[in-house]
């Protein structure tokens, strides 16, 4: 799952939606309730969907918020990354988790 991941992250994919928005519009998206679900619901859909296609259960049982947390930190790190490259980098982490067993 993390090569598959990792080729597809440097397969230049594209990526459409919320996804494709810098993290700088994922910072502000608290401005906006509407903008706000709409960002929030796209990644945890992402991951969910990574998740179904996979061979293994990456994400547990789906912590929303701390996927949002997780967002909100690396965001915060490099706004100028794309939404959808940074969700992509969470679900790497996930899988990399779920391989090692460890939580």
């Amino acid at each position: 799952m993390v090569l598959l991941l990792t080729n597809v992250a440097h397969a230049g994919a594209t990526i459409v939606g919320a996804g494709s928005q810098t993290c700088t519009a994922w910072i502000n998206r608290k401005k906006n309730a509407v903008i706000k679900g709409s960002f929030e619901s796209w990644v945890v859909g992402f991951i969910s969907g990574l998740n179904v296609s996979g061979d293994r259960e990456i994400v547990g049982g789906g912590d929303f918020d701390a996927i949002v947390a997780w967002m909100d930190r690396r965001c915060a790190a490099e706004p100028s990354l794309r939404i959808g490259i940074a969700a992509l980098d969470l679900a790497m982490e996930l899988a990399a988790k779920s391989a090692t067993g460890k939580p």
